[in-house]
């Protein structure tokens, strides 16, 4: 059988829910991580897949703290973004554009973002 170092290609699937459910019973009766407990249920070249012993992870939703935001910086990022967006569309399209002008309006949303940001953190 390999070493456990050399076992490092992974497997995803989907089963039902009910299936996944009792997996996860069986699991927990035994003492043992789902993964723990589906590498148990697996032999490689005749032998029992090693056991980690190392616990699920568990996912915790992050939360967003809500922070309050002036709608008039809302609307000037959101007006440098368009601008982006304007900038992106036309080249996507093939549509022919001077790299000058390209540039001059890549150096202008520049300076806009500048300004909101020096705003933003002299307010502060």
């Amino acid at each position: 059988m390999p070493s456990h170092k050399d076992m490092n290609a992974r497997l995803a699937f989907r089963l039902p829910m009910d299936v996944a459910e009792s997996w996860r019973t069986a699991a927990r009766a035994a003492g043992l991580s789902i993964s723990d407990w589906v590498r148990a249920q697996v032999r490689v070249d005749g032998q029992d897949a090693v056991i980690t012993h190392k616990p699920s992870p568990q996912k915790v939703p992050k939360r967003r703290e809500h922070v309050p935001v002036d709608p008039a910086l809302v609307r000037a990022v959101a007006t440098a973004g368009n601008n982006l967006n304007q900038i992106a569309r036309r080249l996507n399209r093939g549509e022919s554009i001077r790299h000058g002008d390209i540039f001059l309006m890549l150096v202008e949303t520049e300076k806009r973002l500048q300004e909101i940001l020096d705003q933003c953190t002299s307010s502060s």
